[in-house]
């Protein structure tokens, strides 16, 4: 994979530990800051979103941007193209920094733009400050979060999906998601030893089938609300059968085998804007040709047979909701975000 030690890009990395696959924090993590998030809305074009349509990390921020009408607020910049010094900004073309006179081609060199001592990982997403000329944050949950609080002006309506009264409950499923499922996938399929494989694989396995029971009769995972904790999970829910099912091992069931959580994912797939930002070919492309030493010849695995379109039946279980800044909850048609009436 590789990364920049002290400026200079490597080919070496510092992601296994005794057998087992440790995912290094991100190095921009920190909260993002009030001031940030006013000037997403309120300075159109300031902040730029580099990020991949294959990596599930980049996919929570894409989003994010879908569902808070930010496409015209936040321009974004898709970094793909082949991996040569980790992710390419344009497709291997050059691509000039928002508010420079500095054309790139590889991700990292934005970060040693920001900061030229920088060591560690290049990865998606950035949040670009064109103005200041740095990265205001690489840090998927915070992006996230910025984004959600950002008041868009081209929404009806101001709502939050991180109600003041879910914090911590949603906090701590967050916690269980990533532990168990959305970093236990790769801790799996990287893993180089058979107990580390075990127990992550063990793990993956436990929380789907936690998250299978607690939607037997809650539309989303905090009853009819929509919340950040969902939108965290769809990303490695929607790549598990053509992905994580078959690259990382992790088959002892496939997604479609799980009745609720199949339903759940399909019902979120059909929220506005959500299924733009799922292209499958790239995500199967870029994993198997990119992620694990598992697959030295680089083969892409055939699309599994799955119907996306198949309905969902989940609005069975409730109306689609969402809590507003204010604390009030209305309903909404998860098409077209629109407020439903009554």
């Amino acid at each position: 994979m590789g990364m920049i030690i002290q400026g200079t890009w490597s080919e070496q990395d510092q992601i296994i530990r005794d057998g087992t696959y440790v995912r290094p924090s991100s190095a921009f993590d920190e909260a993002i800051p009030d001031a940030v998030v006013n000037a997403l809305a309120q300075e159109p074009g300031r902040y730029h979103l580099i990020a991949s349509l294959s990596c599930q990390w980049s996919h929570r921020a894409l989003i994010l941007r879908q569902l808070k009408r930010l496409e015209s607020q936040v321009p974004l910049q898709l970094a793909h193209g082949p991996r040569l010094e980790g992710y390419a900004v344009n497709g291997g073309e050059k691509w000039r920094v928002p508010g420079s006179d500095l054309d790139i081609q590889h991700l990292h060199q934005l970060y040693t733009f920001s900061d030229d001592g920088f060591t560690g990982r290049s990865t998606v997403p950035v949040l670009w400050d064109s103005q200041t000329q740095s990265i205001a944050s690489n840090s998927s949950a915070a992006i996230m979060r910025a984004l959600d609080a950002a008041l868009s002006p081209a929404l009806d309506f101001d709502f939050s999906l991180r109600p003041n009264e879910l914090h911590e409950e949603i906090d701590a499923l967050n916690a269980v998601i990533y532990d168990g499922l959305a970093n236990g996938v790769y801790r799996a399929g990287f893993a180089e030893s058979q107990d580390a494989y075990d127990v992550a694989v063990g793990e993956v396995f436990d929380t789907l089938d936690h998250l299978e029971k607690r939607l037997a009769s809650s539309r989303y995972l905090f009853g009819n609300i929509i919340t950040e904790a969902d939108w965290r999970l769809f990303p490695t829910l929607v790549r598990f059968d053509h992905v994580y099912y078959v690259l990382h091992k992790c088959a002892r069931h496939r997604l479609v085998d799980y009745p609720r959580l199949w339903a759940y994912t399909r019902d979120l797939f059909a929220w506005r804007g959500v299924k733009d930002t799922v292209d499958f070919d790239i995500i199967r492309h870029a994993s198997y040709t990119n992620d694990t030493s598992s697959n030295a010849n680089r083969i892409v695995a055939i699309a599994p047979d799955i119907n996306w379109s198949e309905p969902h039946g989940r609005d069975a279980l409730g109306p689609a909701q969402v809590a507003l800044r204010s604390g009030e909850v209305v309903e909404v048609d998860p098409g077209t975000l629109a407020r439903v009436a009554g």
